[in-house]
């Protein structure tokens, strides 16, 4: 499942429209692009990240730009997830 699918219901959004699959889809694209330079790459998301995305969707509909850069909840998750994904690496690490 794409993560747009995940995304949509989230938002209210229980339909398909092209404009709005859109719209939806640059707003996934810009949490990814601010995730990833943060230092959290988000290209198979879990399900820390399908939260973040959709969190950093709601606030993108509802919030001016400039306060999204530095937004403490969105930081919280970068830090959740990066400390997520280096315990991942060192346990596959330790695993091989």
């Amino acid at each position: 499942m794409a993560l747009i699918d995940d995304v949509k219901p989230r938002l209210g959004v229980f339909y398909s429209d092209a404009n709005k699959d859109a719209e939806i889809q640059g707003m996934i694209d810009g949490a990814a692009l601010y995730f990833k330079g943060a230092g959290w790459d988000i290209s198979t998301p879990d399900a820390l990240a399908v939260e973040a995305v959709v969190l950093y969707c709601k606030m993108a509909q509802s919030t001016d730009p400039g306060q999204l850069i530095n937004h403490p909840v969105l930081l919280a998750f970068v830090a959740q997830g990066r400390a997520a994904a280096l315990a991942a690496a060192e346990e596959a690490e330790a695993d091989a």
